[in-house]
């Protein structure tokens, strides 16, 4: 099944995904990041994001050959996510 969220198709199998392991990394946030994110489709989409992103990283981790270079990208990017996602929940978008 297929979520719209705005201009953007976000499977939500991937965005579930994503919202466990942020509920995980950020467990200050569990009481209210699932139900913000069914409020806030942003939120939702940036669910979307970061679970595409951690499972490419997983991938990437295991992976030998993977440029160490592009690993960190994804470290990066799935901690700019995490700190997205916190100033949503604290209000400052």
């Amino acid at each position: 099944m297929v979520r719209k969220v705005g201009a953007a198709h976000i499977p939500r199998q991937i965005a579930e995904q994503g919202l466990a392991r942020l509920m995980m990394r950020l467990p200050a946030t569990r009481a209210t990041i699932r139900a913000t994110a069914t409020r806030q489709p942003h939120l939702y989409e940036l669910c979307g994001a970061y679970g595409e992103a951690c499972a490419v990283l997983d991938r990437m981790r295991k992976d030998l050959s993977a440029d160490p270079a592009i690993v960190t990208e994804y470290e990066i990017i799935c901690a700019e996510i995490e700190i997205d996602v916190t100033r949503i929940l604290l209000g400052g978008r």
